[in-house]
């Protein structure tokens, strides 16, 4: 007997009903972290072009790579024209491609910073579901994207983001290969791309992206004795490994350029350590504040950095406890140096969040939510009070601060207030990661807030302004001259080098090879000014009124933050 039509046209319905009851659950789920992540890339890489670049660090590393990109020279970098060796090129052969495809433009300056920042959080998320659990994996990579001194480095123009994600890669590669969980199959390529990206780092920034993980590997070592780390280190492939990867621009660089090997390995490693001859010398101390500052609002990072020190437990590999020595290490070895700067120390952020995200999946919620409260809180009260001063005071920190900044200083209060009402909710675990989630949404913004109310304040970042109204002055044959004065980004906007004028600096190494490129004396300079037809000068005020009381000819044609410039037509 035949079954009724109705029935029969009912199960189909009935299965697809059934598919649709099962799937349903899935898609708003999967909307929502479609979502996050479009607003996460969106707050990371807003503004990357509307900010100027700041001097001299952002000027001198887009200014090498631009060099490189026009000249076709890839092995010797020049700053202005002029041998300039104090770093390795990778992140200037990076930022030249993106000038060649996307152009000179203050994003594409800042790309490779931003991207190797992006993937440092990217390698955090796996290497906390990787090594504890996946709730670990979420709260690492948004404790370290959101953190102040991470997102503000990764969103500059500088050397540390890149030598940052490089160094992440090798410490986090031998904490995976290294543990006995590891298949031995699989170990020996966590173990090589340690190597490799040794090699990476080296090429990054120098000697130390491969003396770091050793001295951490060292101290390891003697603290928990453990010597059996060394014997899986696989070194005679992986030193092959590292040496294809980092000797061959040091071998072609220094056939191209004897002197390279004593500046670079004696001058910018010996000497910088152990000196204070580069004028960044401070109290041991200082990375102490600059690390609590740093980690806000993600006070827990800390937290779980010392009780995985504590927690000694000997004959088997610890990922945790090394990657806690390894930021001890890094801690310690810039304290010793001679030469200081708030980016040293960026390498330690992505163990510090691996370690503080174990620690906040283990500890009590509440106790997380009261550490991350504060850690929010007091910043946005910080910010509030500048914000009132300011409009106070108007003019405090100048004419273009006194329009802009307290309304930077407001809006990113209210964002770290946000942040701070969204901490306490941190006690519920089971809105644990949503409410990570939006917090850290609000600190990307609240960052961006302050990096774009920053440069109001910033002096140097008026460079691109004064460029722009000179740069359209210029013909091909203009020459350019800076007196008394060396602006890091001004070759950069002028798409130009320029004639230093009684200036050196750091452009003192190749001054000394190739001395016609600068005017030791500002009456050399009025010698060949008197002879010029079509020139440009940038200075200073006081060198201004210094010349034009000499008689100098000279007709302003722009001015800009307290520089002037001048031409010769």
């Amino acid at each position: 007997m035949s079954a009724p039509t109705g029935a029969v046209a009912s199960a189909p319905d009935a299965a697809k009903r059934s598919t649709t009851a099962v799937r349903a659950p899935h898609r708003p789920l999967l909307s929502r972290h479609v979502l996050t992540a479009v607003a996460f890339l969106v707050l990371w890489s807003a503004f990357l072009e509307r900010r100027a670049l700041w001097d001299p660090d952002e000027g001198r590393y887009a200014e090498i790579p631009r060099e490189m990109a026009v000249s076709g020279d890839w092995i010797t970098p020049r700053l202005n024209g002029l041998l300039y060796f104090e770093k390795p090129p990778l992140q200037y052969w990076a930022t030249a491609g993106a000038f060649s495809l996307f152009g000179e433009r203050n994003w594409t300056a800042r790309l490779w910073s931003a991207l190797t920042g992006l993937a440092g959080v990217l390698l955090a998320f796996y290497a906390g579901r990787r090594l504890h659990s996946p709730r670990a994996g979420t709260v690492a990579a948004l404790a370290l994207a959101s953190s102040v001194l991470y997102f503000g480095v990764t969103h500059l123009n500088t050397l540390d983001a890149g030598l940052s994600f490089f160094l992440e890669v090798v410490v986090l590669s031998l904490a995976t290969g290294l543990r006995e969980e590891t298949p031995a199959n699989e170990r020996k390529w966590w173990i090589h791309a340690a190597w490799a990206a040794a090699g990476l780092a080296v090429l990054s920034k120098g000697l130390i992206g491969l003396v770091l993980p050793g001295a951490a590997l060292a101290v390891y070592t003697v603290l928990y004795r453990d010597r059996s780390v060394w014997r899986r280190l696989s070194p005679l492939t992986g030193v092959a490994l590292f040496l294809l990867v980092s000797a061959p621009w040091f071998v072609a660089v220094a056939r191209a350029n004897p002197d390279f090997l004593q500046f670079f390995f004696v001058h910018e490693h010996y000497t910088r350590f152990l000196t204070t001859e580069h004028h960044r010398s401070q109290p041991w101390w200082f990375f102490l504040p600059v690390l609590a500052l740093g980690v806000l609002p993600w006070l827990p990072m800390l937290s779980g950095w010392w009780r995985a020190l504590l927690v000694a437990r000997g004959g088997r590999f610890e990922p945790f406890a090394f990657l806690a020595v390894w930021a001890l290490v890094v801690l310690a070895f810039f304290s010793a140096s001679g030469s200081k700067l708030v980016t040293y120390i960026l390498p330690i952020f992505p163990a510090l969040a691996l370690l503080g995200a174990r620690y906040a999946c283990e500890a009590p919620p509440e106790r997380i939510a009261r550490q991350v409260f504060w850690g929010a809180a007091v910043p946005a009260a910080a910010l509030l009070a500048m914000a009132c001063a300011l409009a106070w005071r108007p003019g405090a920190f100048g004419r273009l601060a006194a329009q802009t900044l307290p309304l930077w200083c407001l809006a990113a209060a209210v964002l770290w207030g946000y942040a701070a009402f969204l901490a306490r909710r941190l006690a519920d675990r089971r809105k644990l990661e949503a409410t990570g989630v939006v917090l850290a949404l609000a600190l990307l913004a609240a960052h961006q807030l302050v990096l774009l109310g920053g440069e109001a304040v910033v002096p140097d970042s008026t460079t691109a302004a004064l460029a722009r109204q000179v740069k359209p002055l210029l013909g091909d044959s203009t020459r350019v001259y800076v007196v008394r004065m060396y602006a890091q980004s001004l070759p950069v906007y002028l798409g130009r080098t320029v004639t230093p004028v009684e200036y050196r600096g750091e452009l003192d190494f190749g001054l000394q090879r190739e001395p016609h490129k600068a005017l030791p004396t500002l009456e050399a300079f009025r010698a060949a000014w008197f002879g010029e037809t079509d020139a440009v000068a940038v200075m200073g005020r006081q060198t201004y009124d210094a010349l034009a009381a000499a008689s100098t000819p000279m007709t302003v044609i722009a001015e800009d933050g307290g520089r002037i410039a001048v031409r010769r037509h």
